[in-house]
């Protein structure tokens, strides 16, 4: 470390380590799953006080592998800021409403079956779970596996530990089952990714680099003027099948098309993340109901390429 030492992470309160080195700056290690976890700080920092109120959602993106890795990678030199700790809880793609919550908590608890219709034991990985979900807390964990209960998606066992009441042993329902297969069908484990752009003769290029990256990131990129949809239905009504199948949508507003605002848009009313991107030298006339959300803008495919690629394994994985 540098010549200051804290013993616990400002960020998930573990007892840190001492990384040796001849900053004047407090770093230090800090172990989560079995690996280590570098961090830099300055030496005066204190979380402000919406860090501090929302630090739970950078301990779950730690724990799920989506925290920057050019802040947390061993030897790094990148030293985080209350600005930058902000901007990270802001931008995160982490379930915030409460529909959210019920299904992203659904989908876990059917992943973790052996079989449907397993019971599944919670008691010895309850607090690590709480956190991996992003609740705020065991509680809020608690109050969502009642309400699962009382809606008739899961059997639930009680334990009662130390720190209060927690769920023991669950099990889905076939009721829950239906619930999550009709969630997966909705988007919500979906591998398809809508990419809303335009479609001049100008685009071709931008359009495979585009098509490129979300192939390999393992998804399927959904174009509408590239796919058979029944004669009955309007270009209209296959842009909104698909988007309610797609896991994500990617808004691109080179060229500024006013349908790329309406898809984006409509992908936002049904809380499906969208990644925006941009060519630099077209940004400034992008409509300011859009250009306050973050942005990948880029000077050159190239760069598109690989930002897009981070910001694909970074926030959607």
């Amino acid at each position: 470390m540098g010549n200051y030492h804290i013993a616990r992470c400002h960020i998930t309160g573990l007892e840190t380590k001492n990384y040796p080195s001849s900053f004047d700056l407090v770093e230090y290690t800090i172990n989560t799953g079995g690996r280590d976890q570098f961090f830099r700080f300055h030496y005066d920092h204190v979380n402000s006080e919406f860090v501090e109120k929302n630090k739970y959602i950078l301990y779950g993106l730690i724990l799920n592998d989506k925290f920057p890795q050019e802040y947390c990678r061993l030897g790094n030199e990148s030293v985080l800021t209350n600005e930058i700790l902000e901007r990270m809880i802001r931008e995160a793609n982490v379930p915030i409403f409460p529909e959210e919550k019920i299904t992203n908590l659904m989908l876990y608890l059917h992943s973790s079956q052996d079989f449907e219709g397993a019971q599944i034991d919670l008691r010895y990985d309850y607090d690590d779970l709480s956190k991996r979900l992003y609740f705020k807390n065991n509680d809020e964990l608690y109050f969502y596996f009642s309400t699962l209960k009382e809606q008739e998606l899961v059997t639930l066992k009680t334990s009662i530990t130390k720190q209060g009441k927690s769920a023991g042993i669950v099990q889905l329902t076939f009721k829950g089952l239906k619930y999550v297969v009709e969630s997966i069908e909705n988007g919500a484990k979906s591998k398809n990714c809508f990419i809303a752009m335009s479609f001049s003769d100008q685009s071709q290029d931008l359009r495979s680099t585009i098509k490129s990256v979300v192939s390999k990131c393992g998804y399927k990129p959904i174009i509408v003027d590239e796919i058979h949809y029944d004669s009955d239905l309007t270009i209209n009504d296959a842009i909104i099948r698909y988007i309610k199948k797609s896991k994500f949508l990617i808004a691109d507003f080179t060229e500024q098309k006013h349908g790329v605002y309406f898809e984006a848009g409509y992908a936002l009313g049904l809380k499906r993340p969208v990644i925006y991107s941009c060519l630099e030298s077209d940004f400034h006339q992008t409509h300011f109901d859009t250009n306050h959300y973050p942005h990948i803008v880029y000077k050159d495919l190239k760069e598109l390429e690989i930002k897009l690629h981070d910001k694909i394994k970074a926030w959607i994985d």
